[in-house]
C-alpha cells in the first residue's frame, strides 16, 4: 500500500534532523541543546561558493518555484488562503535539501534520483565533508533567495494555483515567474539586471551630489559664523549671554538706563493701552464683517507687543534674537514732559523721522534693515515692556468687541470703540483708572491731549471726501455729550463705566 504524501511539517522535521547531523559532523562535537530553527544560516560562504550560487540563480529560482507549485497544488493549499502558502515558502528550503543536490565542483544543481537516501548519496560521493558542505551552501542559497523573493513568490503561486488551467505545469509557472517577475532567467535577464544596476548607480550618484551640495552649504554657513573658531568654553559663555539677552532685555543695561526705562514703562501704561486698542481696532476695521468676531480679534491682541522675527540677526547657537518692536511704535515715541517729569506718547517729532521709521520697517520684513540707533532701541524697549505690563488679551478682546457692537447700533458715526474700551479697562501701574482727553497728563496715568489731537488730524484727512475711510469724524470742537447720562452704552459683560464717563462738561472726551 502506498504511503501518504509528506506535508510541509514533515519536511521541517526531516530537514532539521538532517541539518543537525551536518552541523554535528562539521563541528565534531555533540550537544544536548535543541537544534535551532535556522541552523546553517550563520555558515560563512567563500567567494567560490557565492560565485556558484550567482551562476545558478536561474536554476535555483526554477527549482524553488516548481517545488512550491507542486506541493501547493497537491495539498490544495490555495483553498485555505495565501497565508498557508506563505508558511510553505519558509519551509521550502528543507524540501530542496531532500530532492535536490548541489555540485560545487561542476557548479550544477541537480535533482536527486527517486528513492535515493541521504546516507547512500553521502557514501557514493567519495568526499562526505564536501557533500555536507554543498548541502549547507544549498541551504544558505535557498534561504537568501526566499528572504529576497519569498513575499512575491507566495502571492504568485497562490494566483497560479487558484487560476490554473489543465495544461499548466510547474515548469511553465516557474519559467514565467523567474523570467518575467524577477528577471533571473532568459536572454533578457542579464540586460535587465544591467539596466537595474545602472539605474541604482545613477540614483546613488544623484544622492551623493545632493549630499555634497548640502555639505558645501553647511561649510559656507559655518564660515560666516564669527563664533565658529572660538574654544568650546567661549562658545558656551556666549550662548548663555545670548539667552540672557533674549530673556531679560535690560540685563546688559547700566543702572541709570534701567531706572529710566523702568520709570517710562510705568508712566506709559495708559498711553500704551490706548495705542494697542487703537491698533487692533484699526486692523479689525480693514477686515470683512464676517471676520470681526472675538475669535478673530484675540490673536491680534496676543501679538500686539511684538513686531515679528528679527531677520537681520542670525540665530547664533540656535537662539533666536528678540522680536522686533510692535508695528504701532512706528507712529508714536515716548516723550518726557519737563513740567510733570512724566513720560507720555507723542507722534514722531518730524515727518522725516516718521518716514525713516517706515522705511526701516519695510526693510526689516526682508532682513535688510540695520538695528535702530541706541535712542530708538531704548524707546522701543520702553513701549514694548509697558505693552507687556498692561496687556490682557482676553479682557481687551471682550471689551473692544462689545464697544464695536454698541457703536454699530448707534446712528452717531463718530463713535470710537477703541477709546471707549480704553476708558473702561485701561489702568495705571497704581491700579487706578486711566483718563483720556483731559489736557496734558494729569492724575493717575492720564494720557496727553497732544497725541490724540495729532491722531484725530490724520483720521480727519483720511475721512475727507474722496479719501477711503469713515465718512464723518468728530473734531475736538464738537459739542460735549448730553449731561443726562453717559455717552456710551453699557455692556452686560463689562463693569459699569462709573465716574470715568461722568466727566464735567469742560472735559468732554475727544472722540476719534
Amino acid at each position: 500500500m502506498a504511503s501518504a504524501p509528506e506535508r510541509p511539517s514533515q519536511w521541517a522535521r526531516r530537514g532539521a534532523l538532517f541539518l543537525g547531523l551536518l552541523a554535528w559532523r562539521l563541528t565534531g562535537q555533540e550537544s544536548d541543546d535543541p537544534i535551532p530553527d535556522k541552523v546553517g544560516v550563520q555558515v560563512h560562504l567563500s567567494k567560490t561558493e557565492r560565485g556558484a550560487l550567482k551562476k545558478l540563480e536561474c536554476q535555483m529560482c526554477k527549482a524553488i518555484l516548481s517545488e512550491m507549485y507542486e506541493e501547493v497544488a497537491k495539498h490544495d493549499m490555495a483553498a485555505k488562503g495565501e497565508s498557508h502558502i506563505w508558511e510553505t515558502s519558509n519551509a521550502i528550503c528543507l524540501a530542496m535539501l531532500q530532492k535536490w543536490k548541489l555540485d560545487l565542483k561542476r557548479q550544477a544543481l541537480e535533482r536527486k534520483p527517486e528513492g535515493e537516501e541521504d546516507s547512500d548519496a553521502m557514501a557514493n560521493s567519495g568526499d562526505p565533508e564536501a557533500f555536507m558542505r554543498s548541502m549547507l551552501v544549498l541551504k544558505m542559497g535557498c534561504s537568501e533567495w526566499v528572504e529576497d523573493y519569498g513575499g512575491e513568490t507566495s502571492g504568485f503561486i497562490y494566483k497560479a494555483v487558484r487560476d490554473r488551467k489543465e495544461s499548466a505545469s510547474a515548469a511553465a509557472v516557474a519559467q514565467e515567474f523567474c523570467a518575467s517577475s524577477v528577471g533571473q532567467c532568459g536572454k533578457e535577464s542579464k540586460a535587465k539586471r544591467q539596466k537595474a544596476k545602472e539605474k541604482d548607480r545613477a540614483r546613488l550618484k544623484e544622492r551623493a551630489d545632493k549630499l555634497r551640495v548640502q555639505e558645501e552649504k553647511l561649510i559656507k554657513e559655518k564660515a560666516k559664523d564669527p563664533f565658529a573658531g572660538l574654544p568650546q568654553e567661549s562658545q558656551l559663555g556666549l550662548q548663555q549671554l545670548l539667552q540672557q539677552a533674549r530673556d531679560d532685555p535690560m540685563a546688559m543695561m547700566d543702572e541709570e538706563a534701567k531706572r529710566k526705562v523702568n520709570k517710562a514703562r510705568v508712566d506709559l501704561r495708559c498711553d500704551v493701552c490706548r495705542a494697542v486698542l487703537g491698533e487692533v481696532h484699526q486692523e479689525v476695521q480693514k477686515r470683512p464683517k464676517t471676520m470681526r468676531s472675538e475669535t478673530d480679534m484675540l490673536p491680534l491682541f496676543e501679538g500686539a507687543c511684538e513686531g515679528g522675527k528679527d531677520l537681520s540677526v542670525p540665530a547664533y547657537f540656535g537662539i533666536e534674537p528678540p522680536p522686533l518692536a510692535p508695528v504701532w511704535t512706528d507712529r508714536v515715541r515716548p516723550y518726557l514732559t519737563k513740567k510733570t517729569k512724566r513720560w507720555t506718547l507723542r507722534p514722531f517729532p518730524s515727518e522725516v523721522a516718521a518716514q525713516e521709521r517706515r522705511a526701516w520697517r519695510k526693510k526689516a520684513a526682508t532682513g535688510q534693515a540695520k538695528p535702530p540707533g541706541d535712542v530708538q532701541s531704548e524707546e522701543d524697549m520702553m513701549m514694548t515692556l509697558a505693552c507687556k505690563d498692561t496687556l490682557d488679551a482676553a479682557r481687551m478682546t471682550e471689551s473692544l468687541f462689545a464697544q464695536m457692537q454698541a457703536c454699530g447700533s448707534q446712528d452717531e458715526p463718530a463713535c470710537d470703540a477703541a477709546l471707549a474700551s480704553a476708558r473702561l479697562i485701561c489702568r495705571s501701574a497704581a491700579d487706578e483708572p486711566c483718563t483720556y482727553g483731559v489736557g496734558d497728563a494729569t492724575g493717575a496715568g492720564g494720557a496727553s491731549q497732544e497725541l490724540y489731537t495729532a491722531v484725530a488730524d490724520r483720521t480727519r484727512k483720511a475721512a475727507a471726501p474722496g479719501a477711503p475711510g469713515r465718512a464723518a469724524v468728530r473734531s475736538p470742537s464738537c459739542p460735549p455729550p448730553r449731561a443726562s447720562g453717559p455717552s456710551l452704552p453699557r455692556s452686560s459683560r463689562l463693569p459699569a463705566p462709573g465716574p470715568l464717563l461722568g466727566l464735567p462738561r469742560s472735559h468732554s472726551p475727544l472722540l476719534l
